[in-house]
């Protein structure tokens, strides 16, 4: 009875993460508003995709097991999802953003990416906490920033700038204390 009224509370957060966070955001960007109208179920899937995927987790952290395959088809799909958003947004447009505070503003919308860019770096932090100590989990999560930052700009897919890396550290920190909490109740 308890894996199905945690199914149920799941679904439910999945449905308002997908519906009042993610598809506004990524709707408001041309190439990823055509990705998601392209398909007709994509919210449904991708909340159906989210409720999975945390129920599961959920289930097996109960159970203090948590199966391999698993672990890669949710990484699998996660680092997917993320290349799509990171490089597929915007095309021909480069800018370099060294503001730090970018994202404090007034605007919904800018309060909304910056959620998501902690959120969108929270699986990541996880994997790299696998086999890492922290020193070499930092040094691995910021030169992986810098790059995906880098890319963005070399290639004209976006913006470097200094506020996402930030943001990004901060979700790879969460996911690399989440996972190192769940390390230490497993062992």
């Amino acid at each position: 009875m308890i894996y199905l009224s945690s199914l149920l509370v799941t679904f439910i957060l999945s449905y308002a993460t997908i519906t009042w966070l993610i598809i506004p955001v990524i709707t408001s960007y041309q190439s990823l508003n055509r990705l998601v109208n392209h398909f007709d179920y994509t919210a449904l899937t991708l909340i159906i995709l989210l409720t999975l995927i945390i129920w599961l987790f959920g289930i097996q952290y109960h159970l203090k097991h948590f199966s391999v395959i698993y672990l890669y088809l949710t990484f699998s799909v996660y680092l997917l999802l993320l290349f799509m958003v990171l490089f597929t947004k915007t095309t021909d447009f480069q800018a370099i953003s060294l503001n730090p505070f970018n994202f404090i503003k007034a605007d919904i919308r800018t309060i909304q990416e910056a959620v998501l860019n902690i959120i969108y770096f929270i699986p990541l932090g996880c994997l790299h906490c696998i086999n890492t100590d922290f020193k070499q989990f930092v040094i691995v999560s910021l030169v992986t920033l810098l790059g995906i930052e880098t890319i963005q700009f070399i290639f004209y897919l976006g913006t470097f700038d200094i506020s996402d890396i930030i943001l990004n550290f901060l979700g790879c920190l969460i996911g690399y204390y989440c996972c190192w909490k769940i390390k230490r109740r497993l062992s």
